[in-house]
């Protein structure tokens, strides 16, 4: 039983908790890209671009007008378009399965894959 004066500190091999991911698939649809990812195209995958902007396009529902910092001008690509991602960095909030407790974790979504559980260190 915890009282003030003893509560239970995290591991310190596991400060922040286990947290179980799923890999990314090789390939995702142009839709899930965000400022800041790295990308390729299928057909040049030694070309890595990355996102300077990403919205919809003003006339085609269907379609994204993508900036990269590698090339001079924007292009669209349709939302279910294929792209392998290299680098997709995000700030994840988990919440422990156990206690309801949440935080906000730093991912690379292709390095580590996507957060699906999470149990905090008090565990």
């Amino acid at each position: 039983m915890s009282t003030a004066s003893n509560l239970p500190m995290p591991n310190p091999r596991q400060v922040n908790g286990f947290l179980v991911t799923v890999s990314l698939p090789p390939t995702l649809s142009a839709s899930h890209l965000c400022r800041g990812d790295i990308f390729t195209l299928p057909a040049n995958p030694n070309q890595h671009l990355t996102v300077e902007t990403i919205a919809p396009h003003p006339e085609i529902g269907s379609r994204l007008t993508i900036t990269t910092n590698d090339m001079p001008i924007s292009f669209t690509l349709h939302i279910d378009e294929p792209v392998q991602p290299v680098r997709m960095p995000r700030t994840m909030r988990v919440t422990c399965r156990l206690c309801g407790a949440a935080t906000d974790v730093d991912l690379d979504l292709v390095t580590h894959g996507e957060p699906k559980i999470w149990i905090c260190s008090r565990h």
